[in-house]
């Protein structure tokens, strides 16, 4: 198994884990400068980011390398059995079954529904619309907010003026 301080991967590590560990060392890396950190403790992060950048390299050749030899073990397979090609037929015939069924239809029901639904969006639109004159925000129906001051303030004691 291996550790921190070694520069390749270990085979049983948590791939996903270890991985932004090392991601997260490699930035600490490239920021030391501005870190604030003096002597031996910025020479530290230098090496424990180059280790961790190594890491990261090996991880990216070894991903690289089980691609390469999943897709030649694939297409031999294909090229032996034919597998491939049925499986792409009946794909593909499951893809045109869906595509010609038939469509699906809402209820008299569900079109009303949605019906009012965009209808009560239009109106809540409608209220917020801003009015470019005055700037303030009209209604519907009825005048518009009043804000005098003594409204604000509270001393109006729920009487209208």
């Amino acid at each position: 198994m291996a550790t921190r301080w070694q520069s390749i991967p270990g085979a049983t590590e948590n791939v996903v884990e270890r991985t932004s560990e090392d991601i997260g060392k490699v930035r600490k890396r490239m920021n030391v400068d501005s870190s604030g950190l003096k002597g031996g403790a910025r020479e530290a992060v230098r090496e424990a980011g180059g280790r961790a950048a190594n890491r990261l390299g090996a991880r990216a050749g070894m991903a690289g390398a089980a691609l390469q030899g999943g897709y030649e073990l694939g297409r031999a397979l294909d090229e032996s059995t034919g597998i491939g090609k049925k499986l792409v037929d009946k794909a593909g015939s499951a893809i045109d079954r869906a595509a010609s069924g038939d469509r699906v239809r809402l209820t008299k029901e569900a079109m009303q529904q949605a019906e009012d639904e965009a209808n009560f969006q239009g109106m809540q639109k409608a209220l917020r619309e801003v009015d470019e004159e005055s700037g303030r925000k009209g209604y519907a129906k009825g005048g518009q907010v009043r804000g005098g001051g003594c409204e604000q303030r509270g001393k109006t004691k729920g009487r209208f003026v």
